[in-house]
């Protein structure tokens, strides 16, 4: 882990300086700087471990603090009103992500939807990026992320697919699994198929948190 900003190339120091800053202001009055300092640390070395891409690690790592920082703002009492919702897959490389992706887009900000894996791969299923495409949701800029239990404490509601349903909720969240064919390794039009899939249940999902929101909301 990083110990100190010395520790990296100048146009890295500078990067964590930057995110350090925004992430201080954030979440500050929900999240100690201390905290903050220690996840963006433990954030940026954890991505920059796997990244075959050392330009991208600045923005990954900032973003991984950020959903590890909504977590601990949420135990500590802080939500913006509305329900938070993960989404967890055994590699978070594209169930979780579509899922996440298509809420977010039906519920037009009305929720915190987030997806981690049990065991993350280092990218997105292609043909998944290709198809959200489609929809119009974005995918280019996500990356698998590992769950946390902080992220599970945080959760208004859990839903997982594949190895994620051995992962232990917090008492009282409520916790769905939904069956769908993991994408990797499939052609095109089956991963839309998947897509599709999920769509319905991410619609059904979306209409029963507008007309009865999750208790954390």
């Amino acid at each position: 882990m990083l110990h100190d900003l010395e520790d990296l190339p100048l146009d890295a120091s500078l990067a964590l300086r930057h995110a350090r800053h925004r992430l201080r202001d954030e979440f500050a009055g929900a999240v100690g700087e201390e905290s903050v300092d220690a996840v963006l640390r433990a954030s940026w070395a954890h991505i920059d471990a796997g990244a075959r891409i050392k330009h991208h690690v600045p923005l990954l790592a900032e973003r991984f603090a950020r959903g590890q920082l909504w977590a601990l703002a949420r135990m500590n009492g802080h939500h913006e009103g509305v329900p938070a919702v993960l989404f967890l897959d055994t590699h978070d490389g594209g169930r979780a992500k579509m899922a996440k992706g298509l809420l977010i887009d039906r519920m037009d900000g009305a929720v915190l939807a987030f997806s981690a894996g049990v065991d993350p791969e280092l990218d997105v299923v292609p043909a998944v990026v290709d198809v959200m495409r489609e929809v119009g949701v974005s995918l280019e800029q996500s990356f698998p992320k590992p769950y946390t239990d902080e992220m599970l404490a945080a959760a208004d509601m859990v839903i997982t697919f594949g190895d994620g349903e051995p992962v232990a909720t917090s008492q009282g969240t409520p916790h769905e699994h939904w069956d769908a064919a993991d994408p990797r390794g499939r052609d095109i039009d089956e991963v839309r198929a998947i897509r599709d899939q999920i769509a319905e249940q991410v619609d059904a999902l979306a209409a029963r948190l507008v007309s009865s929101p999750v208790a954390g909301a």
